[in-house]
């Protein structure tokens, strides 16, 4: 113990040691010096040491439940993120000092936000020109090179539109309506929507979402997060494919399924394929359009309404994506 108390002292975050009655037994010259920890620690239960209450309520919970907890806090104009977990009858604390991080996230979305906005009128300026220009062409290979053209435009378009959603549902700017949604008529009208393209690729859609299937949240954002993956998995799938959407309750939440019959994705890709602009086939997916946002913006739109998102996929088989929303 006294080779350990010796490193965690040396180390750049906080660290604290409690043991099973609760009692701080170590915590180093970090946590001191940012007046998060009191002197005369030694032998006191942590509440009586911690300054911070987010702190205390944070450590109340995992010592009671023994099981791994994560929170962030602000103290004194500076924001950390506390990692605590159990093992044997010792709990350790973790303090990250994340102020800098958080200052540089706000300044890229902030910037990314600015950039977008700024982009969205000429891109509009020359989509008109560029259709004007397409309307009033006879010549045949001219025409060809303008519908080239304004689909540069059109994409372009829809990545502003992306990158401002993402920023703002990155920031918690975006607010969330909580409403009761029929999803088998979110599914419908996203179904009439992709249809055109779903015939295109002579992919079958599919709604298996009973009738009457509520879930609690925005429509909008729904039908965004839905568009997405019903998309994607319309661009890859086979031809004679399927996507089938399906619901069902599950304890306190509700489990959604978008299952495809597509090419499916690699293993070693999984872990990253809800990251901004990732792309697991970076050829085919400029061939099929698309930004590199969409699987981005269903994550967080997810995570804005108290839920989550999982994948489960085999190459060649297809993929199915699961999304769980809270009930209330």
């Amino acid at each position: 113990m006294s080779l350990l108390k010796e490193f965690l002292s040396q180390v750049g975050e906080g660290y604290l040691l409690i043991d099973k009655e609760g009692r701080v037994v170590f915590g180093n010259d970090f946590l001191l010096k940012r007046r998060l920890l009191r002197e005369n620690f030694e032998g006191k239960p942590y509440y009586e040491c911690v300054n911070n209450l987010t702190v205390v309520s944070c450590l109340a919970e995992a010592l009671s439940e023994k099981k791994d907890k994560v929170c962030n806090f602000d103290h004194e104009e500076r924001e950390y993120t506390l990692y605590a977990f159990t093992r044997s009858d010792l709990t350790v604390v973790r303090f990250s000092d994340i102020t800098d991080l958080k200052r540089y996230e706000r300044s890229r979305r902030e910037f990314v936000a600015n950039v977008s906005h700024e982009l969205k009128t000429p891109i509009a300026v020359l989509k008109s020109l560029l259709e004007t220009l397409y309307e009033e062409e006879d010549r045949e290979e001219k025409r060809v090179f303008l519908e080239k053209a304004l689909k540069r435009i059109e994409d372009m378009r829809r990545l502003v539109e992306d990158l401002l959603i993402l920023t703002k549902l990155e920031s918690g700017e975006e607010r969330i309506k909580r409403e009761d949604v029929d999803l088998r008529l979110l599914v419908e009208e996203v179904f009439d929507l992709l249809e055109p393209q779903a015939k295109e690729r002579e992919v079958s859609l599919v709604n298996s979402v009973e009738q009457g299937f509520k879930v609690r949240g925005d429509w909008d954002k729904l039908f965004l997060l839905f568009k997405n993956l019903v998309d994607n998995g319309i661009k890859y799938n086979k031809r004679d494919g399927k996507v089938e959407v399906r619901a069902r309750r599950s304890g306190s939440q509700v489990q959604i399924e978008v299952e495809d019959t597509g090419i499916g994705i690699p293993k070693e890709h999984l872990p990253f394929i809800f990251e901004r602009f990732y792309r697991v086939d970076p050829s085919r997916s400029r061939n099929l359009g698309g930004t590199g946002l969409g699987l981005s913006i269903v994550k967080h739109i997810a995570l804005s309404h108290g839920g989550r998102i999982e994948v489960e996929s085999r190459e060649g088989m297809g993929s199915t994506f699961t999304v769980y929303l809270p009930l209330e």
